[in-house]
């Protein structure tokens, strides 16, 4: 039987003498059984590779979750040289997209330090996750189970924060004051949420349960996050991902095809963000943004962000401008760590220009391709689609690839979902 031995070797030896070894049994039978300790090695290195906001901002715990990240990645490009699994595509184009980061950073000076460890987290998520799928069912399954729970953990001590008032303030440069929690602002909360319906689907998926436990626990405590914290643009993305959930389950595989598909939502993600943030078609229902969402056609200064950026970009559009170049670039008349174009792909071209933004679209179009194509469960099919369809149309005001590497599980779930939920490319894929 698998068992995380296989990810982290960890020997179980009778030595001394018998009192010695049957203490040393009585203890590994409470390992077994006991939650989360028969999984510990697993749930240490996805709170290092998944770790919360609040580490980062905590002075003492940031370098050594830093240092502890550099470890792990040396661990599992150890375990992949020694058990030598099969890459999947999407991996290979994921770390080429990390590098396209690399030259323009060098160049104009920027956060070099950030760059590679961002870079080594996600790659080494991403790793984990490769070598649980083709480590046997047993070890897929508890990837799957340990993400979840991990995910849901965090949103239940997010709210017990926001039930008790203890946050933080998060400022930026001394402007647009607002509380921070376990999962930072208010839009960092929701990347959780929605990453951790779709991981517990997935791992549900397995049972012969219609919905299980953890997918209701995530749906509850995502639902009301959103309504307490009151973010609109989650509230749009609920919405959306109920639209198409529904679109999928009336499909009878689940979708798949055509607009209600993996691909098919990458590139409706990418059209919207072209007419919104571009043509800015927004503007012809101020009334109704008004009315649903109390937003003026401004979407909160976002379009006064995005006219900032456009002339920035034009300046270095095909390699961008490196990683953290210049705080406040976007920010007309302020400076320090208000940074961020609030917009995914006008992010990317700062980044890492036309070169990133392109081998994010691959590598998106890649892991949803193989979603599309892999006989996955019905429901759990129609889940994907959802979570991926919410978080494509939140893009047009919010970055998503830089918290907790949280939207880059969709890809790398995406990759290997065939083998993580025991559907291989090769048995049951539906021919296209």
């Amino acid at each position: 039987m698998s068992s995380t031995a296989e990810i982290v070797p960890i020997a179980w030896k009778q030595v001394g003498p018998p009192a010695a070894g049957a203490a040393a049994v009585s203890a590994r039978r409470i390992t077994e059984r006991a939650y989360p300790l028969r999984y510990l090695g697993l749930v240490v290195l996805c709170l290092i590779l998944m770790k919360p906001i609040l580490v980062d901002q905590d002075p003492s715990l940031a370098p050594l979750v830093k240092a502890a990240t550099a470890v792990v990645f040396s661990g599992l490009v150890l375990a992949h040289l020694l058990r030598r699994p099969p890459l999947s595509p999407a991996f290979l184009l994921f770390v080429f997209y990390r590098l396209a980061f690399l030259p323009p950073t060098l160049y104009h000076g920027g956060d070099l330090l950030n760059w590679g460890y961002a870079t080594v987290a996600q790659v080494s998520l991403f790793l984990l996750i490769e070598l649980h799928a083709d480590a046997g069912p047993d070890a897929r399954r508890r990837l799957l189970r340990v993400i979840a729970d991990l995910l849901l953990a965090y949103l239940v001590i997010n709210y017990l924060m926001i039930l008790t008032g203890a946050s933080r303030t998060f400022t930026m440069d001394g402007q647009f004051a607002q509380p921070s929690y376990l999962l930072g602002i208010r839009t960092r909360v929701t990347d959780c949420i929605f990453t951790a319906v779709l991981v517990s689907a997935l791992y549900d998926s397995g049972s012969s349960r219609r919905i299980g436990r953890r997918t209701l626990l995530a749906l509850a405590i995502g639902a009301v996050q959103i309504i307490s914290l009151q973010v609109a643009t989650a509230a749009v993305g609920a919405g959306i991902g109920v639209v198409f959930y529904c679109l999928a389950r009336m499909q009878p595989d689940g979708g798949g095809r055509g607009l209600v598909s993996m691909r098919g939502i990458t590139v409706m993600g990418l059209l919207v963000n072209v007419l919104v943030v571009g043509a800015r078609i927004h503007v012809h229902f101020a009334a109704l943004l008004g009315h649903l969402f109390g937003k003026s056609v401004t979407l909160t200064g976002r379009t006064d962000l995005w006219d900032a950026a456009f002339p920035i970009l034009g300046e270095s559009p095909l390699f961008g401008y490196g990683i953290n170049y210049s705080f406040g670039a976007f920010i007309p008349g302020a400076s320090g760590l208000a940074w961020q174009a609030h917009n995914q792909y006008l992010q990317l071209m700062y980044d890492g220009g036309v070169a990133a933004v392109c081998l994010f679209l691959l590598l998106l179009l890649t892991a949803g391709a193989h979603v599309d194509r892999t006989s996955l469960k019905p429901r759990a099919r129609a889940v994907f689609i959802a979570v991926y369809a919410a978080m494509s149309i939140m893009m047009v005001t919010e970055i998503y690839t830089y918290n907790m590497a949280l939207f880059y599980l969709i890809p790398f779930l995406g990759a290997r979902a065939g083998r993580l939920t025991g559907s291989a490319d090769h048995e049951g894929s539906r021919s296209r």
